[in-house]
């Protein structure tokens, strides 16, 4: 039996988890007949808990569906600080150190986390196993595309440079944004223009959503809420960070535009730095039509809201990112609801406009996006029901078993 160590720093039991990737994967691979561990960090990002108490190294652990854990001892923190940075320091350097008390892999994927995480490439070295990364976010190129750091800068300069170095050392590259070769031809990192990475090392295969999981919880775990039972309101409903990047505010400026619209209702789950803002001015300008729910739902919750949407948002800041295409797992939630999408912006590769599930679009101006929510609002019935099905057949591409068999094919092959 092959065995693979899944290494995300920031992987929780199922119990606390929201990001399920690395949870997914596992469980598959595991029926399909490989041994499979997570390693992850003691300290849950975004809580209070750390699963380790004592002075502990790390821990062996086995949750629900048989999903096994190492979780080396980090320590916990509250900001991203440099006592986060110390935390994630701990983990990777304790994780070289404690690998050989460790049953040895075939395989290691790694979600890659630059520079730190190159960490890992000497770990896979140690025990001789086959070394997959796996990309889910681009750093530094997100912090150069949001504006937040200049590409001149001489630490991103030194982070490229690792990145470059990690993907070369890799045997398999995995993207969760399909444009990913796209990145790696721009950066001239492939053997066609000088650099050292075999394209066709590069692969994709974005998150994803369990539609049986999906199906069932829908059904089986139900919240109580006035505002989601009302079918006589169109429920337009955002789920998410409410930050920076998120660009929520346009949202409820669109809201704003629409407030005289009596049946129709924005319903915003989730926090950030951004919310209190946000929730003191839609009381300072009395829009009443946004409603903010709970700062964090439980995953196994969204199903059920989702189903009781007649809209569901994908609000970001427009960015330069987005031409490598996106993978954000809360639209694979969305897809497998069997409703329409509304995003704020424009991507390459965008299954919204593949798949013909909604609008994708930057748009000029907030009443531009309000005139694009109503326009759902008011669509012929039969053709707002032709988008719900495309959306929930959409899904079907996303299922976590498909996307683990292609997985699987890619790594048989190295």
């Amino acid at each position: 039996m092959k065995k693979v160590w899944l290494i995300n720093p920031a992987a929780m039991p199922p119990k606390y988890e929201a990001r399920i990737q690395t949870l997914k994967r596992a469980q598959y691979l595991r029926l399909n007949g490989y041994d499979v561990t997570i390693i992850s960090g003691s300290f849950l990002h975004n809580t209070n808990i750390n699963l380790i108490e004592d002075k502990s190294p790390y821990k062996f652990a086995e949750y629900e569906n048989g999903q096994k854990f190492i979780h080396i001892r980090t320590s916990n923190y509250n900001s991203n600080g440099l006592i986060r940075i110390y935390s994630i320091l701990q983990f990777y350097f304790r994780l070289w150190w404690f690998t050989s008390r460790f049953e040895k892999p075939d395989f290691i994927s790694h979600i890659a986390a630059v520079p730190f995480g190159n960490i890992t490439y000497f770990v896979a070295k140690k025990v001789k196993a086959k070394f997959i990364v796996d990309i889910v976010d681009l750093w530094p190129e997100s912090f150069v595309a949001y504006g937040l750091v200049s590409k001149k800068n001489p630490l991103v300069k030194l982070a490229y440079w690792a990145e470059n170095w990690l993907y070369k050392k890799a045997n398999l590259l995995i993207f969760s944004m399909e444009g990913g070769k796209d990145y790696i031809k721009e950066r001239k990192w492939d053997i066609d223009q000088g650099g050292k990475i075999d394209i066709d090392r590069v692969h994709y295969i974005n998150n994803g959503v369990d539609l049986e999981d999906f199906d069932y919880n829908k059904v089986n775990y139900k919240i109580a809420d006035d505002d989601l039972e009302n079918d006589h309101v169109f429920k337009v409903v955002y789920i998410g960070s409410i930050r920076l990047a998120n660009n929520v505010m346009q949202l409820v400026e669109a809201a704003q535009h629409l407030k005289d619209v009596t049946d129709i209702k924005f319903l915003i789950y989730g926090d950030g730095e951004d919310r209190l803002t946000l929730e003191q001015y839609c009381k300072d300008n009395q829009i009443e039509n946004v409603v903010f729910k709970q700062k964090w739902v439980e995953l196994k919750y969204v199903p059920y809201i989702l189903s009781k949407s007649s809209l569901n948002i994908l609000n970001y800041k427009p960015s330069s990112i987005l031409r490598y295409g996106g993978s954000q797992s809360k639209s694979f939630q969305y897809m497998a609801s069997g409703k329409p999408i509304c995003a704020n912006v424009e991507m390459s590769y965008c299954p919204i406009k593949k798949f013909n599930i909604g609008i994708a679009k930057e748009f000029k101006n907030s009443k531009e996006y309000a005139d694009a929510i109503l326009s759902f609002y008011k669509m012929d019935k039969s053709e707002y029901h032709a988008i719900c099905v495309n959306a929930r057949n959409a899904s079907q591409n996303y299922d976590y078993k498909l996307l683990t068999e292609r997985y699987i094919e890619l790594i048989s092959q190295i």
